[in-house]
């Protein structure tokens, strides 16, 4: 049988490169709000708690770099920035 009650997992963005970046959540599937704008020095990392299965849209910005990044989990699972860009 499959599970039909919602449950969270994290989602880790690891910044693995050697500029800062910002991120921030532009919207959810549920139609949830922008949330606030996250920064993480080279080499730091940050786990965000979502809710498995509902899409996230993600903006993610580097000096002279912008990237954007639509996500849909169901497990843990971990995002390397180096990857994005």
């Amino acid at each position: 049988p499959t599970c039909t009650l919602p449950y969270e997992v994290l989602l880790e963005f690891a910044n693995d490169t050697a500029d800062a970046v910002t991120l921030q959540v532009l919207r959810r599937e549920d139609g949830g709000q922008a949330g606030p704008v996250i920064f993480l020095d080279a080499r730091e990392n940050i786990s965000l708690v979502l809710t498995a299965g509902v899409a996230y849209k993600y903006a993610i910005r580097q000096p002279r770099r912008d990237a954007e990044l639509s996500v849909k989990i169901w497990n843990d699972t971990q995002c390397s920035l180096s990857d994005v860009f």
